[in-house]
């Protein structure tokens, strides 16, 4: 089997998302953050660790990175070529070909879920510590006249909604999720 080991340093790409898949990885020393770009913001998906594999997905589905991974300290990681790969994956028994496929392509599909998922904990959050800035929004309203209320309070009470919608969407996503982790387990 063709492959390669390299020193990446801290910070440096390993792969890039929306590159072409040319090799698959092994990390052999060190630690690397997986990283996917949602809606323009450059989130955190997940931590690899010494031993684990990344990139060979790139073979079985998209053409192109679906995520990124990014060096957390000097790092070694040995490079599989793509035909190398192939050629001891077409070995399989087509079911088994069949099986990883599908497997790939749900792994796609959970991967962009976490991510959006990520993203609106982010937002979230951010708009917890926005929430407190507005008590003392509330302390400044009472200096307003009677019609300002009544906008602000409209406002507030539409924000309110669209809160609770968001918890509920959330937990209807966490129980999918939990359906389709069980599922696979």
């Amino acid at each position: 089997m063709y492959s390669r080991i390299e020193k990446v340093k801290d910070g440096e790409f390993i792969m890039e998302e929306d590159a072409w898949a040319y090799f698959a990885f092994v990390l052999r020393e060190g630690k690397a953050r997986m990283m996917k770009k949602v809606d323009g913001r450059q989130v955190v998906i997940g931590t690899l660790n010494k031993g684990d594999i990344f990139g060979e997905t790139g073979f079985l589905g998209e053409p192109r990175r679906t995520t990124s991974v990014v060096a957390e300290g000097d790092v070694m990681v040995e490079m599989i070529g793509r035909d190398s790969f192939m050629r001891f994956f077409h070995e399989l028994p087509k079911d088994v070909q069949a099986n990883l496929y599908a497997m790939d392509k749900n792994l796609t599909i959970i991967a962009e879920i976490y991510s959006r998922l990520v993203v609106l904990f982010q937002i979230l959050q951010d708009h917890e510590t926005k929430m407190t800035e507005a008590k003392t929004l509330e302390m400044e309203l009472e200096k307003l006249p009677e019609f300002v209320k009544d906008m602000v309070s409209a406002i507030a009470k539409r924000h309110n909604r669209a809160v609770e919608c968001l918890n509920k969407l959330t937990c209807q996503i966490e129980e999918k999720q939990t359906k389709l982790m069980s599922h696979y387990s």
